[in-house]
């Protein structure tokens, strides 16, 4: 297996990772139990630190793809699906480091209850993040998808 592959793969398994780990913080929000909460989201954002380290550097050293299918299909089908997920992905990332900030802020200035005590804003954001994220997931699939598996030339 080359480089290339294996930074591939370095970031498809750790943005999923990340994923599953903010979705379980999330859960932990909705029980009520804080503390996993945030040790969670500190576990899930310093994985998605990796993923997007990881993404850079594959960028760097080798380059973007390029879409194989027919030029009907890179209009009708990629340039929209990466669109969105570029739409998403930066939406995500910025209102997650401004959430990140909020949750540590709650935390270190004691006010914990506050993030289960009626909807926040960090509670608000939260919400918000989750299907940002989703749709994040999403659509990166499907761009890889369209890069490796489904238009081979």
């Amino acid at each position: 297996m080359d480089l290339k592959t294996i930074l591939w793969y370095l970031v498809l398994f750790s943005v999923t990772a990340a994923y599953l780990i903010v979705l379980a913080g999330v859960r932990s929000a909705k029980t009520h139990d804080v503390s996993h909460h945030s040790h969670r989201m500190m576990v899930g954002c310093a994985i998605a630190g990796i993923w997007l380290l990881a993404y850079v550097l594959k960028q760097l050293l080798f380059g973007r793809e390029s879409f194989r299918g027919s030029e009907a299909q890179y209009w009708s089908l990629y340039v929209p699906v990466f669109a969105a997920h570029m739409l998403l992905a930066v939406t995500t990332i910025g209102l997650g480091a401004y959430n990140l900030y909020m949750g540590l802020h709650h935390l270190r200035y004691g006010s914990v209850g506050a993030m289960v005590a009626g909807m926040t804003t960090h509670r608000r954001i939260g919400n918000a993040l989750v299907w940002t994220f989703s749709g994040t997931m999403v659509t990166a699939y499907l761009v890889y998808l369209m890069l490796f598996v489904w238009f081979q030339g």
